[in-house]
């Protein structure tokens, strides 16, 4: 058996491919009826204010304009402020990792501390263009960046992931 090893780099753009990971995938229902929501909103209120406007009775509300825009860009921008967010809750000594994936476990480990994991332990396997990630229950995720392998290719451990943990492999753009 191969034995893969991948060095992780939790900077925001892998937060953000984790939280979007999160989103498509574990958090799907709930983000879709959100989203339904968040743009019925905006489009009411852009509806309103142009019959408003029509009527020639246009008197914005600055505090209700401060709410779409606010809602406008956690629409757009959902991963990105969940990605900033995850980066002031990481632990000192955590945004670098060190992964070595074994036969009944893989080990974790950062500057703050060495971690087992068993594989049965993960919920979704998620693939992007550039990295792997594990989801592990509805807020945690693990992000393992294709670049970062020190051994085989991203194929290889495709195939041994989806073996260990009996998870098909789902990609998320």
């Amino acid at each position: 058996m191969e034995e893969f090893q991948i060095h992780s780099a939790y900077d925001h753009h892998a937060l953000k491919t984790m939280s979007r990971v999160l989103r498509k995938t574990t958090r799907r229902k709930w983000s879709i009826a959100l989203r339904v929501f968040g743009w019925t909103a905006v489009s009411a209120y852009v509806l309103l204010e142009a019959f408003l406007l029509w009527c020639g009775d246009f008197d914005p509300d600055i505090v209700a304009l401060l709410a779409i825009v606010f809602v406008l860009s956690v629409l757009l921008f959902e991963d990105d402020f969940n990605g900033w967010i995850a980066s002031m809750n990481l632990l000192p000594g955590t945004r670098e990792a060190d992964t070595r994936f074994g036969a009944e476990e893989y080990i974790v480990t950062t500057q703050a501390a060495e971690t087992h994991m068993r594989y049965e332990n993960i919920g979704v396997v998620g693939e992007t263009t550039d990295s792997f990630v594990f989801i592990i229950g509805k807020r945690h995720a693990q992000q393992f960046p294709k670049a970062g392998l020190a051994a085989g290719t991203p194929e290889q451990f495709r195939d041994f992931i989806a073996e260990k943990t009996g998870l098909s492999v789902r990609y998320v753009k």
